[in-house]
């Protein structure tokens, strides 16, 4: 079994509610990219106009981090998730 944490900020979290912060268990290995498909189908519209762009990938723009690591430093979207993992959201921050 799989146990995984998603943590969402910003835009993010306003798009899955949850207080921003959902637990999933899975019963095999899933990627990155499994997870998102996962919670594009779970939250829907909101999520997607969020996080995916047209191609149904997450956008350039959103970073992802696995226990604190930028996924663009692993396997990107096919890093594989293991037990006790947790998953970041982050969308693009602006301000001035």
């Amino acid at each position: 079994m799989v146990k995984i944490v998603v943590k969402a900020f910003a835009t993010i979290r306003e798009a899955i509610g949850e207080f921003g912060k959902i637990s999933f268990e899975f019963p095999e290995q899933v990627t990155v990219k499994n997870l998102i498909e996962i919670l594009s189908k779970r939250f829907g519209e909101k999520f997607n106009l969020e996080v995916l762009d047209d191609n149904g990938l997450p956008k350039k723009t959103i970073k992802i981090f696995i226990n604190g690591r930028d996924i663009e430093f692993l396997d990107g979207l096919h890093t594989v998730l293991k037990d006790g993992d947790e998953v970041a959201l982050i969308p693009p921050i602006a301000g001035g």
